[in-house]
């Protein structure tokens, strides 16, 4: 491991380093891209070893910050806004340290002493995984084949219970109890997310409507129940854990990485960094294998009641093993997870409104599933939108 800290003006590749009064950090006034040598000379400035004319190539996914191969090896994540990165600096570093096996392994980072706004990480060197999908590909093709009678029952549930355990045990190492106002800040800020999705529901309108209203008792319910728990232990972490974050390279020993620390995108700086109840990251993997399985009966062109039973399944085995493999089994109240994933599910509608309305239909689908219905309004039965072989 190799952190290189920058001077206060520098270059890379010849461009100019600068942040706009945005936040918005650019070389030259624009954001890197493969090709024009920046990943390559930040790559460097962690290993030498790095040829001077090593190839970069794009990682072809929208993203916050840039990411590029350099020399077949190495992902350099260039950030896009000013201390985007350090969280996810911070968190690597630590795993790193420790040893740890469930992310890729941990290069360096580039910091970046600014004349005014002080030291920030620019970028983030991490080891290529060549083949690796993330989940929302390798799980739901999982799932689409076992419904289909192609495929067994998939183990990756309990694989990625495990996981997460040992993350959590190394990132818990330095818990301390969180606040005593840490129940009724994780209430208020769940209510905040459930209105927020009404709100956007409401206004967009269509079958998901009636089927959120007749839930909405229900979601508030668990919601209420983050209230009358105690406040527990709080540490750093991963923030924003669902299957899209976790990397499957193949082999005949399939290896699974976590990765993107930064945690949640829709949440603010402060929030982000705000130690929180391990509670959190698995109710969102749990809420993700919902997810998976409305994908897969999008992908099927059916509503297909197996792929929820799946789910129940999976649901089961990742938490089980989740438990078995925690040594610390001080950091994870399960009495938290139930109004955690209320408010993960209200956040997956409003990301929906607000970035990618095609996504509707997941969450959609496991509101209606994981939720009894008053039935005080009429609604439509869920079923899953025409496939589109470019989408989830």
């Amino acid at each position: 491991m190799n952190s290189v800290l920058m001077g206060e003006r520098p270059e890379i590749a010849g461009r100019a380093l600068s942040v706009a009064p945005s936040g918005e950090v650019g070389f030259d006034g624009a954001r890197p891209a493969a090709g024009d040598g920046i990943a390559r000379e930040l790559a460097r400035l962690v290993d030498p070893g790095v040829p001077t004319d090593a190839a970069e190539r794009a990682i072809a996914v929208d993203q916050t910050n840039t990411s590029v191969i350099v020399d077949g090896r190495l992902v350099v994540k260039v950030v896009g806004a000013w201390a985007a990165a350090d969280r996810a600096a911070h968190l690597l570093e630590r795993l790193a340290h420790a040893g740890s096996t469930q992310v890729a392994g941990y290069a360096g980072r580039v910091d970046w002493r600014h004349p005014s706004l002080g030291t920030s990480t620019l970028a983030i060197v991490t080891e290529y995984l060549p083949g690796a999908q993330d989940g929302w590909d390798w799980a739901v093709d999982d799932v689409v084949a076992l419904l289909a009678g192609d495929g067994s029952e998939p183990g990756f549930p309990a694989v990625l219970g495990a996981t997460v355990a040992r993350l959590h045990d190394v990132l818990g190492a330095g818990a301390r109890a969180a606040p005593d106002d840490a129940p009724a800040a994780r209430g208020r800020r769940a209510l905040a997310a459930l209105d927020a999705a009404f709100e956007a529901v409401d206004r967009s309108g269509g079958p998901t409507a009636a089927r959120l209203a007749n839930r909405a008792e229900a979601l508030r319910r668990d919601v209420r129940s983050l209230g009358a728990t105690g406040a527990g232990l709080a540490f750093d972490l991963h923030g924003d854990l669902h299957v899209g974050q976790v990397l499957r390279s193949p082999g005949v020993t399939p290896r699974y990485t976590v990765i993107d620390f930064d945690g949640d995108p829709q949440q603010g700086a402060s929030e982000r960094n705000r130690p929180d109840a391990a509670a959190r990251d698995v109710a969102h993997l749990l809420v993700s294998l919902d997810l998976v399985a409305a994908v897969a009966q999008k992908r099927l062109g059916r509503a297909e009641p197996a792929a929820f039973a799946w789910a129940d399944r999976a649901r089961v085995a990742l938490l089980a093993s989740y438990r078995a493999t925690l040594v610390r089994g001080d950091l994870f109240d399960p009495a938290l997870v139930p109004g955690l994933e209320a408010e993960q599910l209200a956040a997956e509608l409003t990301y929906a409104d607000r970035y990618l309305p095609r996504w509707r239909y997941a969450p959609d689908a496991a509101i209606t599933h994981r939720y009894p219905s008053t039935d005080e309004l009429p609604e439509d039965p869920w079923t899953p939108p025409p496939f589109e072989p470019t989408s989830t």
